[in-house]
């Protein structure tokens, strides 16, 4: 049995080997950052002489030794991106912890590389989604959302990132032609813009219903070609088609169809064209006023009017179904709901053409930011009010 004076002898001798251990972590860990350190001068100083090929080792060995640093993952995507190489750019970005003071501009500049770069949308979207997971507040992350929603088409999606920007106070100014004009939303550059994406992702969706939209309804320069030898000509709507027949329940494709029956007066092809809607449309105002306009057809007054009310429902602001909302109300004889509605029909629609004339939507000035305000509070979209009223308010900061 070991006696009390060998147990602590052999305390002191363990707890002096601890101490010791201790004091090597230290001195080994007090040079690494030391080293790292080091690393960390030669490889600035490398780069502010733009010796890239210097740099670059030195960069690595820098995020080895540190790899939750972000300056240092910033370092080395510098040296990538001056080597041209955008795919281990967005990868250094990508690797930035969120408890670094770095990550909100790093992952700013990394959406808008996968973005506009690596033509990489639906990964920019993620970077996007990301920030604000961090900071709802990121008013940045908010606009460039909003772009890639409007011009890919994605409404719904669209009106909701308006809308939890606008609670955050941290709307682009932009985002208010677009709530207004969501039922009727198209961009005279998206075929070209669309299309670059889509060379990338030529399988996605959502790209190419969007690019096949845009063919239809704007003026590509005539005979553009789109893949190898297929070209689109000026309003060519001959890939609408094929994308229903590869996405049948496609809400984009199916508004263009019933649109095109609207306008031909061709109200048979329009019962049929309603028929078997996806579960989607529920919430899209457009089909219901697509049912109130087919309805109204087989005059049926009161039920195309419950339509055309579901529809403003969804959106307040679509000015087309209170247009035609006003035409049913004036036959169920109910005067001055006919005039309501037909005057706010009127407003929204010519607010919609200012908008549109706009060379820039984000250049929208005050005075027509109080009308769409106005409109707002007479059509009952509460948060389009609260938004303008804040935004128009003299003490509300600049963004």
């Amino acid at each position: 049995m070991a006696t009390r004076g060998g147990i602590q002898k052999w305390l002191r001798i363990s707890v002096l080997g601890l101490l010791l251990l201790g004091a090597m972590v230290l001195a080994v860990n007090w040079w690494n950052s030391r080293q790292t350190d080091a690393i960390a001068v030669q490889c600035r100083a490398a780069i502010d002489r733009e010796a890239w090929d210097e740099a670059e080792p030195l960069a690595q060995e820098w995020v080895r030794r540190s790899p939750k640093d972000g300056t240092a993952w910033l370092n080395l995507a510098d040296v990538a991106r001056q080597r041209g190489d955008l795919e281990a750019t967005a990868d250094c970005l990508g690797r930035i912890p969120t408890t670094d003071s770095h990550y909100l501009i790093s992952q700013m500049l990394r959406g808008d590389l996968l973005l506009d770069g690596l033509n990489r949308p639906d990964q920019a979207v993620e970077v996007w989604k990301g920030m604000l997971a961090v900071s709802p507040t990121a008013n940045v992350a908010h606009q460039r959302l909003l772009y890639v929603y409007s011009m890919t088409l994605q409404r719904e999606i669209m009106v909701k990132q308006i809308r939890e920007a606008i609670h955050q106070h941290v709307e682009p100014p932009e985002a208010y032609g677009y709530i207004l004009s969501a039922p009727n939303l198209i961009f005279t550059n998206g075929y070209l813009k669309v299309g670059q994406w889509l060379k990338a992702n030529p399988a996605d969706e959502t790209l190419r219903v969007a690019h096949t939209i845009f063919a239809a309804r704007t003026n590509p320069s005539r005979g553009m070609k789109m893949f190898g030898s297929q070209a689109v000509q000026s309003g060519d709507a001959s890939g609408v088609a094929k994308c229903l027949q590869d996405f049948p329940d496609n809400l984009e494709l199916r508004a263009f169809v019933i649109e095109k029956t609207i306008a031909d007066a061709d109200m048979n092809a329009l019962g049929q064209a309603l028929q078997k809607l996806p579960k989607s449309a529920e919430r899209d105002s457009r089909f219901w006023r697509y049912i109130g306009t087919f309805r109204d057809s087989q005059r049926r007054p009161a039920e195309a009017a419950a339509a055309f009310q579901q529809s403003i429902r969804l959106h307040p602001m679509d000015w087309k179904s209170h247009h035609e909302l006003g035409a049913v109300e004036r036959v169920l004889g109910h005067v001055e709901l006919s005039a309501k509605h037909a005057e706010l029909g009127s407003r929204g629609k010519q607010l919609e053409k200012q908008i549109l004339e706009l060379p820039n939507a984000a250049q929208v000035d005050e005075p027509l930011l109080k009308e769409i305000r106005n409109f707002a509070r007479d059509c009952g979209d509460q948060d389009v009010v609260d938004g303008l009223t804040a935004r128009l308010s003299p003490t509300r900061p600049s963004q």
